[in-house]
This record gives C-alpha cells, structure tokens and sequence, in this order.
C-alpha cells in the first residue's frame, strides 16, 4: 500500500485526510463545511428491520447524521416472512401464497417511506438528491433483497418505483421465477427471460441493479443485458468462488476474484460484508474460504477492505455491511462501528482518495449513474 506518511507535511494522519477531501473528484465533497469526516456510504442495511424489536425512532435519524452517513441502501428482505436461520445458514421456511409477496413488500416498503420522511432524512429519489447527500445531507435509498414482491411480473415494477425503490437485489433465498441464488441449486440455468427483462427494466426506470446472491451464470448474463454499472453489495471476495454445496452460508457466498473483476470491469462496485466469525480464518491464503475478521473486529475489517482494494483498485470497492443480516456474527453492528473502520483505514495508510472513494464515491457514482436515465 502507498505511504501516505510521505503525503501529510507533518499533519496527522486524519488531518491529512480531511485536509484532502477538497481536491477530490466528487465535486460536490468540495462545497461541504459543516463536518470535515469523510462521509459513509453503506450499499446494503437493515438497521431496525430484524434484530432491532421495531422499525427505527428518531435514534436511527440520529445515528446516521452523527457518523456522517451521507447514503445508506436501506434494504428491505422481500422474502422475511419466508425464510428462517438454521445451523448452515438461511434457508426458505414456506412458500408464499399467491399475492402474499407483494402485499408484504407494498406495507413494509411504504412505513420505510414515511419513517424518512418524519425524520427529516433525504428521499434518494434523483442524482440531485445523491449530491445533496454528498454536500452534507444523510440520505436513504430504499432497497430492496430480492424481487419476490413482483411475483415474476415485471410490468409491475414501476408501481414500486413510483412507492420510492430505487435499488433492487434481483435475488435472495426462496425458490423465485427470476433467476438462481448462491446457497442453492440452480433452476433457471443462470436469470430466466423475466430475470433479464428485470435488469432491463431497472435500466429504463432508473434503479440500480444489485446482483448479491446470485448465482455466477446469473450474474454473468446480467452484465450482458446491462447497460448501466452495477453492484454486488454485500459478501466477500476469495481467490476461488462459492459453491452451493459448500457446507455453510459463508463460504457458499463469496466470489472469486475474477469474478469481481468482471463486475468491476463493467464499471460496478463490489462490496465488503461486516461478517465476524467465532473462529476466522488465520490469514488470507489463496483458495482455502478463510475470512480473516472476528466478532466485533472493526480492524480486521477494515484489513480486509485494504486486500480488496489491493484486489480490484479503489474504484471498484464499497462498504456493504449487512447490519443485523449476519445476526450475531458481526465486525460492526451501527455506523459508530463502521466510523472506526474509516479510522483504520487511515491507520492503514491507505491514501486518502482511496478512502474517499470506497467510503462514498464509489456507491455514490454507481446509483447516481442508476438514477439518471
């Protein structure tokens, strides 16, 4: 990694970096006075959806504005009601009945809507919005795990726009006529025609497409419909790739690294879980599944982010830390925790631009360009 001693003129290392931010690419990072912290954009959330008794009060608002969370992709699991935790991981509990998806996915999303607007937080609507966030503003983007809610019916989908959806996981963890997921065996061969219509559709209407927990042949021809960039917000990155076979959720999840690399070759973002394991892996060593970061290991974290961005460059790297999706094994569980991770990251020297870009820009860029049609 860079030495960003030989960068600082004496300054400390989080002075250097705040000092930095002004020259920086993001435009509208420059007109920012009112809190000098690089801002925090998180591409995948569920904070006060599962572990947390009910949707969030003002301290949700609150938190987000004290940590300087400029956008955070706050993602509803369309198939909640329909999944449970077992030993290896999450698997489907029920199947749906007719209509009972949507309905679901309709109620949830619309008090997620109006706990934002009550709160006085930003509607991430339009790539005005995502500037505004950057100049100083906390922002929700409401997001969707999964494209259960539109029981295979795409025509459908700008009925959710119109709700406020403007980041959709095509994939999570029940049986679905979109396409194939990670902890499974394939049905679809990769996406289904509906699948792929999907990708198109979220293009035309402007919602960025997020392709976690697909399966590799699923993401492969959703890059070939694409036309915009696209994430994979949440998981890890391995020299070798996930396999549903493997024996827990974890290890079926990753990606390799030249499957990153094709993400990240299309212009899109990557991004790193805050997944803390009772026993992680003693070191990174290439096609052995080790993921390195403890429970509630803020460092450990953010060595990882630090691999990936040796990995892929810092442009192709995001935080997606999965709050409360990993339940009780996590490195970070609210945003004082993925502050601290930002710290470590200065304290791993990595350079301030490269902060500022897998902290913010890069999520930032990719649903601005998502937005605009």
């Amino acid at each position: 990694m860079p030495d960003i001693s030989k960068m600082t003129s004496g300054l400390t290392r989080r002075a250097a970096l705040g000092a930095a931010l002004p020259s920086l690419a993001l435009g509208p990072l420059a007109s920012r006075a009112a809190d000098s912290r690089v801002p925090i954009a998180d591409m995948h959330s569920h904070l006060g959806m599962i572990t947390r008794p009910t949707l969030p009060s003002a301290d949700f608002a609150d938190e987000l504005r004290a940590q300087r969370v400029a956008l955070i992709a706050w993602s509803l699991p369309s198939d909640l009601r329909w999944i449970r935790a077992v030993d290896t991981g999450i698997e489907q509990a029920r199947e749906p009945a007719a209509g009972e998806l949507s309905a679901f996915f309709r109620e949830r999303l619309g008090r997620m809507k109006a706990y934002v607007a009550r709160s006085g937080l930003r509607p991430v609507l339009a790539g005005a919005d995502v500037d505004a966030c950057l100049a100083g503003d906390s922002g929700v983007v409401l997001a969707s795990e999964g494209a259960d809610f539109l029981e295979g019916r795409v025509e459908d989908l700008g009925a959710f726009h119109a709700q406020g959806l403007r980041h959709l996981q095509l994939v999570h963890y029940i049986k679905n006529p979109i396409g194939d997921f990670q902890t499974v065996a394939p049905i679809h061969n990769g996406l289904s025609g509906a699948g792929k219509r999907l990708v198109e559709a979220c293009n035309d209407q402007g919602i960025l497409v997020d392709l976690a927990h697909c399966s590799w042949p699923a993401v492969e021809q959703a890059l070939e419909v694409a036309k915009k960039p696209v994430v994979w917000s949440h998981s890890w990155v391995d020299q070798t790739d996930g396999h549903w076979q493997d024996r827990v959720g974890y290890l079926q999840r990753r990606l390799s690294l030249s499957q990153a690399k094709k993400i990240a070759d299309r212009g899109g973002v990557v991004g790193l879980w805050g997944l803390g394991l009772g026993k992680p892996g003693p070191s990174r060593t290439p096609g052995q599944g080790n993921w390195t970061v403890a429970r509630g290991d803020t460092r450990g974290y953010a060595r990882e982010i630090a691999n990936l961005v040796n990995w892929l460059g810092a442009d192709h790297v995001g935080i997606g830390t999965d709050i409360e999706g990993v339940g009780e094994g996590w490195s970070v569980n609210n945003y004082s925790h993925v502050r601290s991770v930002i710290d470590a990251l200065i304290d791993l020297k990595l350079p301030a631009s490269a902060i500022e870009q897998v902290a913010c820009g890069n999520y930032a860029r990719v649903l601005k360009a998502a937005l605009t049609s």
